[in-house]
């Protein structure tokens, strides 16, 4: 197993929940499991097919929720290395299947910060998902919200959780009942168990 050891990082928060990313080879997964396992840490185990060979294993921390780190932690931040199609995958990954509950930046700030032309990357976004980027972020949010919202939290609250501010639940509830066609009340009677 490649090892990166964690450098101190003297500004996190005593007792601060954070989620570490690890990425592993294959071969390494069960000692990496024995190992958590025996040490009593609980861990959620997220598979995602390697995109190239020449992507190196890596670790990154990602603070939880109320934590705003100096700078975004490596992943934040695609290799140049990577091809195109690449860079695309890395914008669905990091965006859409991580940061769907927070605001995104547009599209023309993703592709500079791909290093691709906006136009380029909407159409290979396309092409590659079928749908365009913000159609997609949008129903992972609104996916997202509707699981919160069969838990039995309340409208207000799930609106927040994925990112809709205090003064935008009058916003939630139309993007609820545009994507699902009630509103998120009436969704979530309708799914009460």
């Amino acid at each position: 197993m490649n090892s990166h050891p964690f450098t101190s990082a003297p500004e996190l928060p005593k007792n601060q929940d954070l989620t570490v990313c690890l990425q592993i080879e294959q071969q390494d997964t069960q000692t990496l499991l024995s190992f958590l396992l025996s040490k009593q840490i609980s861990f959620e185990l997220v598979y995602h097919p390697v995109l190239s060979s020449s992507l190196k294993a890596g670790v990154s921390v990602l603070p939880s929720a109320g934590y705003v780190p100096k700078e975004e932690s490596v992943s934040a931040v695609p290799s140049s290395h990577l091809s195109t199609r690449e860079k695309i995958e890395w914008a669905y990954d990091y965006y859409i299947q991580r940061k769907h509950t927070q605001n995104v930046p547009a599209e023309t700030e993703i592709a500079s910060q791909l290093e691709i032309a906006t136009s380029q990357f909407r159409s290979l976004f396309k092409k590659i998902y079928g749908k365009g980027f913000y159609q997609l972020y949008l129903e992972k949010r609104m996916e997202y919200a509707s699981k919160l919202l069969r838990k039995g939290l309340k409208c207000n609250e799930v609106a927040k959780m994925v990112g809709y501010g205090s003064n935008s639940a009058i916003k939630f509830n139309k993007m609820f009942q545009k994507h699902f066609g009630v509103t998120p009340k009436k969704y979530q009677l309708q799914h009460a168990s």
